[in-house]
């Protein structure tokens, strides 16, 4: 689902990221302090948007993390598909299989969600994140 909080913090992270100086790195604690998360949180994060190719690290005094330069051209869908565990809808009921709606209504849902992550992926690939970037200066 597009409003979860591993999205929003992953987001927050790319943002911070992408404002800062090229040749500067972030800690997991000064981007903790942005977001106000215990820095574990983030990074579990950074660990999925480095699995991604979105983020560099550098380990040791004055490490951090920095957007991929081999990765000029992230969309927030980038960030969005590197924060997704399970398809959009999550969990479904066990409805009586005799009944009209109950025999149909789980497959339908799965289609319908899917329908509904797949908009959400195509509307976020057209948003940079350079472009969503520009909008905190």
């Amino acid at each position: 689902m597009l409003h979860n909080l591993r999205f929003a913090t992953a987001l927050h992270i790319m943002v911070l990221a992408q404002l800062e100086e090229s040749n500067q790195w972030l800690s997991s604690e000064y981007i903790a302090s942005s977001i106000q998360v215990n820095a574990s949180v983030v990074r579990k994060e950074i660990a999925s948007l480095k699995t991604a190719t979105l983020l560099i690290s550098k380990e040791g005094k004055g490490g951090g993390i920095r957007i991929n330069p081999e990765n000029p051209t992230i969309t927030l869908a980038d960030i969005y598909l590197s924060t997704k565990q399970a398809d959009f809808g999550g969990k479904f009921n066990n409805p009586n299989p005799a009944c009209v709606v109950g025999k149909n209504i789980n497959s339908k849902l799965q289609d319908l969600y899917q329908e509904v992550d797949t908009d959400i992926v195509q509307r976020l690939e057209k948003i940079p994140l350079a472009d969503f970037s520009k909008t905190f200066n």
